[in-house]
């Protein structure tokens, strides 16, 4: 088993599966209160938002990850924690929108609905308005689900753990 600075691989694999999951969950569950409490109205402020905690929450797991290994992580650590934490976050989250979609389409007919007046109020043509509704319907399929999960962790998973192991990574000898 391949050995890091003061972790070994399973080791680093199995916190990565709970922080992922744990992350994942709360992501949805933020969501299902977007959906049910009717945020879509500022649909493009709460996405930004949404992003930008799905960031700082990628970036909390791998600072507590962390300063419970001692305040010290490495690069390698840093980048493979983040890689894996992203990917278990994006499995959880991916496959509890396509279950929720699919158990309460409801949720989905009101966030579409609410998309599509927000696109009306922008001024969009009717015709894009009524290609991006149809696009919001592939959510409830599990192939689609699989395809926008590969492609995240494909692309973007690989580029914030870099950036964040960069930003994370603390030796015992850099400190001295």
């Amino acid at each position: 088993m391949r050995e890091f600075a003061h972790y070994s691989f399973r080791r680093i694999f199995k916190q990565s599966i709970v922080y992922g999951v744990a992350l994942g969950s709360f992501l949805e569950i933020m969501n299902i209160l977007d959906y049910t409490l009717g945020f879509q109205e500022q649909s493009q402020v709460v996405n930004n938002a949404k992003y930008m905690i799905r960031i700082f929450g990628l970036l909390l797991c791998i600072i507590i990850f962390r300063k419970r290994s001692g305040g010290y992580i490495s690069f390698e650590e840093a980048f493979v924690f983040s890689l894996f934490t992203f990917v278990f976050a994006m499995f959880t989250c991916d496959t509890m929108v396509c279950i929720t979609f699919n158990l309460y389409p409801e949720l989905l007919h009101g966030k579409i609905e609410a998309m599509k007046e927000a696109l009306m109020n922008a001024g969009v043509s009717r015709r894009l308005v009524k290609l991006s509704a149809n696009y919001a319907l592939w959510e409830k399929n599990p192939y689609y689900v699989i395809l926008s999960f590969v492609i995240w962790t494909l692309f973007a998973g690989p580029i914030l753990s870099f950036i964040f192991a960069l930003m994370m990574q603390k030796n015992k000898a850099s400190t001295n």
